[in-house]
């Protein structure tokens, strides 16, 4: 998955960032906007701890970094790349699987006896 955080419009974005580096990029932001972590909590509308969790590379939810990176002034966009060209097909495939344990009975608490 793929971090984006956006300055006002996507027409302008940051490079990708690994979710250890998004911590440092908020704070980085914040210090450069040169408001205090609490100010960044309450334009956040977060509880302080939070915002310092986050800022830590600690444990946040996603809905907390957005609400992070909007009281900064930035739109955080978050993208999913496929990781095999192939997944589709592996997916059908193990569908298939599936549904063919299932028409010998050897589904999950489900016997069929014919």
């Amino acid at each position: 998955m793929q971090y984006m955080a956006y300055k006002n419009s996507p027409s302008s974005p940051a490079s990708p960032a690994s979710p250890a580096s998004l911590a440092a990029l908020l704070a980085r932001l914040r210090r450069e906007r040169g408001i205090s972590l609490r100010q960044l909590a309450d334009e956040a509308g977060v509880n302080p701890s939070v915002a310092s969790r986050a800022e830590r590379g600690e444990d946040a939810k996603l809905s907390t970094w957005e609400r992070l990176f909007d009281g900064l002034g930035y739109r955080l966009s978050w993208a999913a790349d496929e990781l095999a060209e192939e997944m589709q097909d592996l997916l059908g495939e193990e569908a298939e699987r599936r549904k063919e344990k299932c028409r010998q009975g050897l589904c999950a608490g489900k016997r069929r006896f014919y």
